[in-house]
């Protein structure tokens, strides 16, 4: 009997360790417990709440005139209106081992800041008095304005140097309610970059109500010695909402500035005259124009130049210099030129470029402008050197893998339109000796290309094993003869792509040894990446006569060299032999797709009958009862007593690493 005493008494003693002590509070000179077992309430701003207050006699007689307040003497810290509601409750009564629980109903304030409020509750009553602090917990749901920068546009899609422009910024109200009291400013703005042409004229916005748009235009400039770019500002927008809590938003703005360099001009070239019908080699002739400034700005220091190229040269001086180009003005000119001799007949292209400034800035930074004329010249393509190009090549798909063998398809085009080559050798070799000719030499040989025509060879190579991943250059040395017997070079470069070699393995399935119907079998297969090249977006999934449990397992990206496993659960539901295969999907580096299927099988046996229970140990099962009934009493006993070594340790653990970490 006293080990039965000693055991609840130690117990009691450890559900007493454990409770909280902080749950409730209990006052010497009172028989009243106010807000015990309550949690704290959550509450959101503006909205209309019941305050329950808990307050329990623990006497054993009743307590009567009751008066319950709440203490509202500072008001900064009391989270609740108070012009229309009361913040006192009395009731006649409490008995005597009840409790009554107080309720009052109040409004959140809508200006409530969002943490947990210490509230005074205090009680007097018909024979003393009893005070207690309860929280309350406020969440913030007050809609809030949101001004955001939708829009930044610029006159002319940008801003010039030594100019004024109109920036107009365009501010959307996003949230559920008016923000007024609107202040625009920026930062970083600098007399020598960019700043605001009059800092008066900046608006103040009295509001903007929500979802609308409003408009700020601003005028800024930018300086004259500012180089083309593109120049960021610092913008802040300050408002308030309407119980007048402060926002502060604050956005980059970039400013693009065209240098008086990039100020682009607009320039006529009226009444251009050149031969058009064409002109021989060797024969002079003329292209004249009147050069006129149709832009809004003066022009100066001016450069006109004429470019044919090798084939067309001038007889007369190929760059003309202009002072200045007023607004309107035009000024004629002529360039002289005559065609080399021996060149071919085609049309050429002739530049005719100009250069220049603005008259009115300091700034010696010039731009440009180009208008082409063609010019078809008639010559004698019999006395063109023949070239040899590879106009087309083919190797039957977008990539070679490493260690494949492929045919190269090479069109060999002879350009000349009245001379043939002859005695061609082409020699092949690639980059970093990727490629190895097969069955053959890396040379081979064309007997004759006619004029305008093309031959076709075709070459076996085969790729590195250990190549890299990446686009090989195949170099074509071609050596021929034209028509005269005059040895002739040439030189084509052509592109393989080549990529890794996909090598995936994968082990044999584990099966486990036994497997009954309607149980769960546990399957497992590792796989491996043996290749050099990642493989990506692996998908595995099972299929077969059986359930799965949870089949299919993203894997993602297998980088080269690693492996891992995939296991997966099957139920079966037949006895004899069942087949399945764990399928892997996945592509490689350049997305080609791949799947490969692993068959297994499963031998499934009956499920085994469990023995029928013998009389006599059931009989044997019932005496023993009572005495199991102790053994799980003390079992408890023992459970909560190492609950409690185990807290008690955890504690003493905790405290030693604090002080340690000290």
């Amino acid at each position: 009997m006293k080990r039965r005493i000693l055991t609840l008494s130690i117990v009691l003693m450890m559900a007493f360790s454990i409770c909280n002590m902080d749950t409730f509070t209990s006052y010497a000179d009172t028989n009243l417990i106010i807000g015990r077992n309550r949690e704290v309430p959550v509450f959101e701003s503006g909205e209309e709440v019941r305050l329950g207050i808990p307050i329990e006699n623990i006497g054993e007689d009743s307590i009567k005139d009751v008066t319950i307040s709440l203490d509202t003497s500072d008001l900064k810290s009391f989270p609740f209106e108070i012009e229309k509601m009361s913040t006192t409750k009395r009731i006649a009564s409490i008995h005597g081992k009840s409790d009554e629980d107080i309720g009052f109903y109040l409004k959140v304030a809508m200006n409530a800041e969002a943490k947990t409020y210490p509230i005074k509750v205090s009680v007097s009553y018909d024979g003393g008095t009893a005070s207690e602090t309860v929280y309350v917990k406020i969440e913030e749901n007050r809609q809030k304005p949101s001004l955001e920068l939708m829009d930044v546009k610029f006159e002319g899609n940008s801003v010039s140097a030594g100019q004024s422009s109109v920036m107009k910024l365009e501010i959307q109200n996003e949230g559920e309610t008016m923000a007024k009291d609107v202040e625009i400013s920026f930062e970083g703005l600098k007399a020598e970059a960019i700043r605001l042409d009059n800092y008066m004229n900046v608006p103040k916005i009295k509001e903007i109500k929500p979802k609308h748009f409003h408009e700020i235009p601003l005028k800024i400039y930018a300086n004259e010695d500012l180089k083309s770019g593109t120049y960021e500002l610092d913008l802040s927008i300050k408002y308030k909402d309407e119980y007048n809590h402060e926002y502060e938003k604050k956005k980059k703005i970039y400013v693009p500035v065209d240098g008086a360099g990039d100020q682009e001009l607009d320039f006529g070239f009226e009444n251009l005259a050149y031969p058009v019908d064409g002109v021989k080699t060797s024969q002079d002739f003329d292209i004249a124009f009147d050069l006129k400034n149709l832009s809004g700005k003066d022009a100066k220091n001016l450069k006109v130049s004429i470019d044919a190229g090798a084939e067309i040269l001038p007889k007369s001086a190929s760059v003309k210099n202009i002072k200045s180009l007023n607004v309107g003005e035009s000024i004629p000119m002529t360039f002289k030129l005559f065609a080399k001799d021996g060149i071919e007949s085609k049309n050429y292209p002739v530049k005719i470029n100009v250069e220049y400034g603005l008259k009115d800035s300091k700034s010696e930074e010039k731009n440009s402008l180009s208008q082409y004329v063609g010019i078809f010249i008639k010559g004698d393509n019999s006395k063109l050197t023949p070239r040899i190009i590879i106009d087309n090549y083919n190797y039957g798909k977008e990539y070679i893998q490493t260690g494949e063998t492929f045919p190269l398809n090479i069109s060999f085009f002879n350009t000349n339109k009245s001379a043939s080559v002859k005695n061609i050798k082409v020699s092949i070799s690639s980059e970093g000796d990727a490629f190895a000719p097969v069955g053959s030499s890396n040379s081979f040989f064309i007997d004759e290309i006619g004029a305008s025509n093309r031959v076709n060879k075709t070459i076996k190579l085969k790729s590195k094993s250990d190549a890299e991943q990446k686009m090989y250059n195949i170099t074509a040395d071609i050596e021929y003869e034209d028509s005269t017997g005059k040895a002739q070079t040439a030189k084509e470069i052509i592109g393989v792509n080549v990529i890794q070699e996909v090598k995936f393995k994968t082990s044999d399935v584990k099966i486990p040894e036994e497997v009954f119907v309607g149980g769960n079998a546990s399957l497992s297969i590792d796989f491996y990446n043996l290749g050099r090249g990642i493989l990506r977006n692996m998908m595995i999934h099972t299929e077969g006569g059986f359930e799965v449990n949870s089949g299919s397992t993203y894997i993602g990206n297998i980088d080269a060299g690693k492996d891992d496993y995939y296991d997966v659960t099957v139920i079966p539901n037949k006895e004899g032999k069942g087949t399945g295969k764990i399928i892997f999907e996945f592509e490689d580096t350049v997305g080609n797709p791949y799947k490969v299927e692993k068959d297994f099988e499963i031998e499934v046996m009956k499920e085994p009958e469990m023995p029928p229970m013998d009389p006599e140990m059931e009989m044997e099962g019932q005496k023993g009862s009572s005495s199991k009934k102790w053994i799980w009493i003390g079992g408890g006993v023992l459970l909560v007593g190492g609950i409690g070594f185990v807290v008690r340790r955890k504690r003493k653990k905790k405290a030693e690493e604090v002080s340690i970490d000290e």
